[in-house]
């Protein structure tokens, strides 16, 4: 079997499309990421909850909330969902990573509006740069350039280093306090100065571990290139066609263009455009600007989802070995 089940595929939820306000066909802005059964959002606009009851998707397990930045349509979702959850009785607890003024925001609000959760809301201040480590992932964040306080994030699993061979590091006299360090993709250095590479004895060779950048709220800006590099999906918006350019440089947004050049300089894998003027009730004209420079674009949709499937590592076999 090439996969190992449906639980250790990642699913990416699209809650809400439309920028700014919401139109009969999409929501405002959600995207929802799930992962052997923990929830991560990357913003919650207003009615977000519905759409997820529309899905069928349950709150039981972890719940993870990153916010791109403060602007209503991606965080007026936020206390309906508290106030569900209060209703529910849930009592695990529920992250939070905003900006500090939006953190400030979120922590009077959930007073004002005598909101009062059996569970415990832990507040993570986001900043250029913060990475948020977690025991198969991890989710960083860099300035993008929308407004003072804006974000793009990365979700990024730890990759597999690969079963370590024994054989070969004895055929070598490789002294043993080194093997750990070569089992956990560490290279090192010998006491007599070599340098000895961790691939060269793993087997198989290491696996990357899956990648999804998404851009939030943002002009075209240099950095996420690089930060999207060889990413596995990357989540752009697409808030206008390139005829509206100097309505996007003055909003501070990107055209389905932009974003296909960014998707093309980072070698992502595939595109997935979102965040959509309202102006727009078609939306093929966005998708054709965009293909014509990055041809694995896609359109987001309310209530679509796209799966990154887990892709079992090979069986380690004896003569898989190289000596």
């Amino acid at each position: 079997m090439l996969f190992e089940g449906p639980e250790l595929n990642i699913d990416i939820f699209f809650l809400g499309t439309s920028a700014g306000v919401p139109t009969v066909e999409r929501n405002v802005s959600s995207i929802l990421i799930r992962r052997k059964g923990e929830l991560i959002f990357f913003d919650i606009g207003e009615g977000t909850q519905k759409q997820i009851f529309k899905l069928g998707i349950g709150f039981g397990k972890s719940i993870k909330v990153f916010f791109t930045h403060i602007h209503g349509d991606h965080i007026f979702g936020l206390f309906p969902l508290l106030q569900t959850l209060t209703l529910f009785k849930r009592t695990k607890r529920l992250d939070v990573f905003a900006p500090p003024k939006l953190i400030y925001l979120i922590k009077y609000l959930i007073d004002y509006l005598d909101i009062l959760p059996p569970f415990e809301i832990e507040m993570h201040e986001v900043y250029d740069g913060a990475i948020f480590q977690f025991k198969e992932y991890y989710v960083e964040a860099i300035k993008n350039s929308h407004t003072s306080w804006s974000f793009s994030y990365k979700l990024e699993e730890y990759g597999k280093p690969g079963k370590f061979n024994v054989d070969r590091a004895e055929k070598l006299r490789i002294p043993k306090i080194y093997w750990k360090d070569l089992s956990r993709g560490r290279d090192v250095i010998l006491e007599n100065g070599k340098y000895i590479r961790s691939k060269d004895f793993l087997i198989p060779p290491p696996i990357k571990g899956r990648c999804i950048v998404i851009s939030g709220d943002t002009s075209p800006f240099e950095r996420i290139v690089k930060f999207a590099e060889n990413c596995d999906v990357l989540i752009h918006e697409a808030t206008f066609t390139e005829d509206l350019k100097s309505r996007s440089i003055e909003t501070l947004h990107t055209t389905a263009k932009q974003a296909a050049e960014i998707a093309l300089r980072s070698n992502a894998k595939i595109l997935v455009l979102t965040h959509f003027s309202a102006r727009y009730e078609d939306l093929t004209p966005l998708l054709y600007e965009a293909r014509k420079i990055f041809p694995a674009t896609f359109l987001a949709s309310d209530l679509s989802h796209l799966t990154i499937p887990y892709v079992k590592p090979p069986s380690y076999r004896k003569q898989d070995q190289t000596n």
